[in-house]
């Protein structure tokens, strides 16, 4: 018999939670799913505005807390999988421990140590020697969990969904939509811009949420961004019509990954990464990817692809034929963490 899995995520298209949940399918469980987000969504219509956010956040989220507690009573889970926990209160997470037998795990996305309210916060922080299992994509950030109490710290980096249309069939059209020499997607925030404003004279465009309207103060950055997102399908066509795929890192990645650094090689992009020494053992450098350290060296390589069409085309074939293969794909992960807890439980 399947273990008794409630999944409690964000489901968003953007989100992992439709990744893992495409994952544990794949694997025959059919979990019990509570999404986060449409949970506190419910509790008031007007969390969709971040100044009132602040002074509702408190009763939805106790509202969320308790709608969680009702639904872990209803489907009585032998193993509860948590991303990240934003809101989720400790004693929420106290309870289900004394009230259930259930295991508790989390993949946190983040870094848990990051003040920044959009990464983290105390909830996040004040739980960590609750859960069974702290799952997380930095090995770095092990040995702090663990000095903050964590129970048991699993490394777990993110990977592919091939159920994110990747490699979709390209029209001419899609090549000039999404198409450029050199392509950014993903988030502003000052490290990125300070990097991406040294491609001034380039066919650069950037496909992102509005801060990049917002803050960014750099008129060329700026005049490059397509003012929206690309997600899923778009994604998908934005890595594959454009020469480079470039991925910076957020200050909270630096030295490890990010979900860009399978999706990129997983779309058939080529990626030029921002060198790191968890991503290099990944993606071999020169033949599955290439990276970079320095702003002269980002331009250095720029350069040399963008005047070698066959060695470029070649790790692209190779990058994605690495992506697709066993252990780069979140069913791959799935199972990590599935095995984990069978060996919790057989002890």
């Amino acid at each position: 018999m399947k273990t008794r899995i409630l999944f409690v995520s964000s489901f968003e298209p953007w989100s992992l939670g439709p990744s893992y949940l495409r994952a544990f399918r794949k694997l025959e469980y059919e979990p019990v799913c509570f999404d986060m987000t449409e949970e506190y969504k419910k509790a008031s219509r007007l969390t969709k505005n971040r100044y009132t956010n602040r002074i509702i956040f408190p009763y939805a989220a106790e509202v969320m807390n308790k709608k969680l507690l009702e639904t872990v009573k209803d489907c009585n889970p032998e193993l509860i999988f948590i991303h990240k926990g934003q809101g989720i209160f400790p004693g929420t997470l106290k309870k289900i421990k004394a009230d259930t037998q259930a295991l508790l795990f989390i993949f946190n996305p983040d870094d848990p140590f990051n003040t920044n309210r959009g990464a983290s916060s105390e909830f996040i922080r004040k739980s960590i020697s609750i859960y069974d299992v702290y799952f997380i994509w930095s090995k770095a950030l092990m040995p702090r969990l663990k000095y903050a109490g964590a129970r048991r710290v699993e490394y777990l980096p993110f990977a592919c969904d091939p159920g994110l249309s990747y490699r979709s069939p390209l029209t001419e059209e899609d090549r000039k939509t999404y198409g450029s020499d050199i392509v950014f997607v993903g988030n502003w925030d000052e490290e990125r811009e300070r990097w991406l404003s040294e491609l001034e004279g380039y066919n650069f465009t950037i496909w992102g949420a509005e801060y990049w309207g917002k803050r960014c103060k750099n008129k060329f950055l700026k005049s490059c961004w397509k003012g929206r997102t690309a997600i899923g399908d778009e994604m998908s066509k934005t890595a594959q019509s454009s020469k480079i795929n470039l991925n910076i890192l957020r200050l909270q990645n630096k030295g490890s990954q990010n979900m860009r650094t399978f999706e990129i090689p997983g779309c058939g992009g080529f990626m030029l990464h921002e060198r790191s020494d968890e991503v290099t053992g990944f993606f071999e450098e020169g033949k599955e990817a290439e990276y970079f350290a320095s702003i002269e060296e980002m331009k250095d390589k720029i350069r040399f692809y963008l005047n070698n069409d066959d060695l470029r085309v070649g790790i692209v074939k190779a990058g994605h034929k690495r992506s697709m293969g066993n252990g780069y794909s979140y069913c791959d992960r799935a199972k990590q963490m599935l095995t984990v807890y069978e060996n919790l439980r057989s002890i």
